[in-house]
């Protein structure tokens, strides 16, 4: 199988990777997740996305990360899915990261299956610092008049947002629609 990946990632690196590819000179990483079910294309586009030499170790990063999505009540195909949206799950401290990141939904009100639905739109928020990003955002929206359980709705809904900037994008759009006479209340419910 070979990696394409259209416009985004051009020359030698695209290039290099159909060379691996084609040579099936996969990485310890590699061969794991491919034991694990992980297709030739699954896993050309997690090495594309990882953005570097694709080969975290498996027994302290790959073996817990997937274990954790899987102990959230994810589906096989869900954790695949998350790790190729978001290979660099795996660069972060599973500690100190992905599982305060959780706390910081279930701190909201949001169950196991909330939790996994909102990481498989958006498998970034396991990378987001709980105490500079999701944190800041969740004071942000009660600033608007949200209570816990309509934040929670928001994310489950639209997790992407936590990964907007509230100073170069959140607060102006905020600002723009009161600009056009709208209160919190109604700002929230856009």
């Amino acid at each position: 199988a070979q990696c394409r990946r259209s416009g985004s990632l051009k020359g030698r690196r695209v290039q290099a990777m159909r060379r691996r590819s084609r040579h099936d000179d996969r990485t310890t990483a590699e061969a794991y997740l491919s034991s694990c079910g992980f297709s030739d294309e699954e896993l050309c586009k997690a090495r594309l996305r990882y953005g570097s030499r694709f080969d975290p170790d498996v027994e302290s990063r790959i073996k817990p990360f997937l274990q954790w999505l899987s102990d959230l009540g994810m589906t096989d195909f869900d954790v695949r899915k998350v790790v190729v949206k978001s290979p660099t799950g795996f660069r972060v401290d599973l500690e100190k990261i992905s599982k305060p990141a959780v706390f910081c939904l279930k701190d909201l009100g949001m169950d196991d299956s909330q939790v996994a639905q909102t990481i498989v739109k958006c498998p970034s928020i396991t990378t987001y610092s709980s105490e500079y990003n999701l944190k800041p955002k969740v004071r942000w929206l009660k600033g608007l008049g949200m209570n816990d359980s309509q934040v929670a709705q928001t994310m489950v809904k639209f997790p992407q947002l936590m990964g907007y900037s509230l100073e170069d994008n959140l607060n102006p759009k905020v600002q723009w629609l009161k600009g056009l006479g709208m209160d919190d209340s109604q700002v929230a419910q856009t």
